[in-house]
């Protein structure tokens, strides 16, 4: 292995002197195995179905420690390739040097610390493979469509089964129901009373209309609900109440009345309406004990389902929804004590209107639980007389089906490339200012900068204080003043070089190595500020998001673009620094 080495450290040297000096074979083929050790890692950091009840599962890498092996490792990996590479300097030695093989090394020192730092893509590479093997997509489609059947089921909360939350058959499917709570609401003929709730019915009518037509029209203030398509706006508003006590065979609350759904995949969720309710209008307190509450919950198709199954009154059928969901929370390791028959005895009551008899825990009743030993309300006393001593941790599961989704559609590389690759730029400019210009003008180039940075900011707070001005104002002082800066700082290696001192002109050919592509960015935000204010001043191109913007217009794309750039300026720029290079001292 030692002959092997040598051999080809020997070779390298004669015919590929740049990457024998930079180390780039040995480096590289290090990276490379321990990434795939890292993607190793991942593959196996999720067989425990548990961890996937956690919420953010795709976060692993951070939360079980990982981190800090990648970080040690690759620390250790960058100082042992420093201390090599620093071994032999070809600037210090005095070797010819062309403007190529100066770019060269630049960017052999940025793919070696990318390679070097980027085992967070491998390990989270591993985890969704793993997902995407063990779970299938198929498997997993039909675990949350028999979730969602046997949620009809799950009894947690009393309000998911009050009449309020029907909207199947019709007549319920076009109504909307106000819900009022308290001991001092008015009494009314046509509404229907659980406890303290009373419940009041209504038609609705509805009108088209524009996506701001609540800003510009009064009129269309106090709607209940509006549905968006492409450009029009739909408003629904309240019309009469309308007696629903011939369509009610109970008003306690019964299976029939359930209409949420336990999850829903990303696919369902893309083809659901945009609907959004009025919050502002009707999240109120009126006045004392009285609680004027919508329902934001009710979907049709769900209360269908359930409905249609209820009225089918098939036991064998419910049994059989009850065992498989069952069959997938021990699948998945989810924490209950329930069998499918004490399921159905508590559920299945066809003979009283399938009511809601037995509320099930979220968590198991713990010997010395507290629980107020004189409910406050009716709703509580209700729930004290109906609560079991079973329990199912079905918002486990929930996460379970969140986390499998999340890691599916989650793409490693694009969500974290690039705060790399410009970690990655960042450390391998120092490399490449040391290697060209030293220790010394390393260290005056950090002081400059500080300097100019405090600079920068004093004048920022005096102009602030004379002006009295803030806002925009001074927003635009800063964002010229650092151009100003910045223009003379990248002016002086390429016009003055030869007329100012060379430790003054390296500290400006640092500066400018590292700050080229912000001083770039600085010039897109400034054209930028320039182009919202104006938008500004149009209010109707502004309302309605018509208005160019050249920073937003690309988004994160922009990151691709000025990395792109900003190689192509140290490859022109290496003409600049051979020039330095090869100045007087003194």
């Amino acid at each position: 292995m030692k002959n092997f080495i040598h051999k080809t450290n020997q070779y390298l040297l004669e015919n590929h002197p740049i990457i024998w000096n930079t180390k780039l074979l040995w480096v590289l083929a290090s990276a490379i195995i321990l990434h795939g050790l890292f993607f190793i890692f991942g593959f196996f950091a999720i067989t425990n179905p548990e961890i996937l009840h956690e919420y953010s599962a795709k976060s692993i890498f951070f939360e079980n420690g990982t981190i800090y092996i990648s970080i040690i490792i690759s620390i250790l990996m960058l100082v042992i390739w420093l201390i090599l590479l620093f071994k032999n300097n070809a600037f210090k030695s005095f070797y010819p040097t062309t403007r190529l093989q100066l770019f060269k090394q630049f960017l052999i020192y940025l793919i070696l610390i990318l390679f070097s730092t980027t085992y967070y893509i491998s390990y989270n590479f591993g985890v969704k493979s793993y997902i995407s093997f063990k779970y299938d997509d198929e498997s997993v489609e039909r675990e949350i469509i028999a979730s969602n059947a046997a949620a009809l089921f799950f009894s947690k909360n009393t309000q998911d089964y009050t009449i309020n939350q029907r909207s199947y058959p019709h007549p319920f499917d076009t109504l909307y129901c106000e819900t009022y709570n308290g001991a001092n609401q008015d009494k009314d003929s046509l509404s229907l009373k659980f406890l303290d709730y009373n419940y009041r019915f209504y038609t609705l009518y509805k009108k088209d209309g524009t996506l701001n037509q609540m800003v510009t029209d009064s009129s269309y203030k106090g709607y209940v609900y509006y549905k968006t398509k492409d450009t029009i706006r739909t408003y629904f508003f309240k019309d009469s109440l309308f007696d629903v006590s011939s369509h009610v065979q109970t008003v306690k609350p019964s299976y029939f009345n359930y209409s949420n759904n336990f999850y829903l995949s990303e696919k369902d969720r893309s083809d659901q309406e945009n609907v959004q309710y009025n919050h502002s209008e009707y999240d109120t307190y009126e006045y004392e004990n009285l609680n004027h509450r919508t329902d934001f919950k009710k979907n049709k198709l769900w209360n269908k389902l359930g409905y249609d199954l209820l009225k089918r009154n098939d036991p064998n059928e419910i049994k059989k929804i009850l065992s498989d969901f069952l069959m997938i929370c021990n699948q998945y390791s989810i924490k209950h004590n329930l069998t499918a028959d004490s399921w159905f005895d508590m559920v299945y009551h066809p003979n009283d209107n399938f009511e809601l008899k037995h509320l099930i825990r979220n968590q198991p009743k713990e010997e010395f639980q507290f629980e107020p030993s004189k409910p406050k309300t009716a709703i509580e006393a209700f729930y004290k007389d109906h609560i079991s001593n079973y329990y199912l941790d079905n918002d486990s599961l929930h996460r379970v089906f969140e986390n499998i989704e999340d890691i599916k559609e989650s793409n490693p590389f694009s969500q974290s490339i690039h705060f790399f690759i410009w970690l990655a730029f960042f450390f391998s400019s120092l490399v490449f200012m040391f290697r060209v210009t030293g220790l010394k003008s390393l260290l005056f180039t950090i002081i400059s900068i500080g300097l100019l940075t405090m600079l920068v900011i004093l004048l920022t707070a005096l102009y602030a204080y004379i002006t009295k001005s803030n806002g925009n104002t001074v927003e635009y002082f800063v964002s010229y003043l650092t151009l100003i800066l910045g223009f003379v700082i990248l002016s002086i290696p390429l016009f003055y070089a030869k007329k100012i001192k060379k430790l003054i002109v390296s500290i400006c050919l640092n500066i400018s190595i590292a700050g080229f592509i912000l001083y770039i960015f600085l010039i897109i935000t400034i054209i930028s500020l320039h182009q919202s204010d104006a938008c500004v001043e149009d209010y109707s191109h502004y309302n309605n998001d018509a208005c160019f913007n050249l920073l937003h217009s690309l988004g994160i794309y922009w990151s691709y673009i000025l990395f792109v750039v900003n190689l192509l300026f140290i490859y022109f720029y290496s003409n600049i620094i051979k020039s330095w290079k090869a100045l007087p001292e003194g």
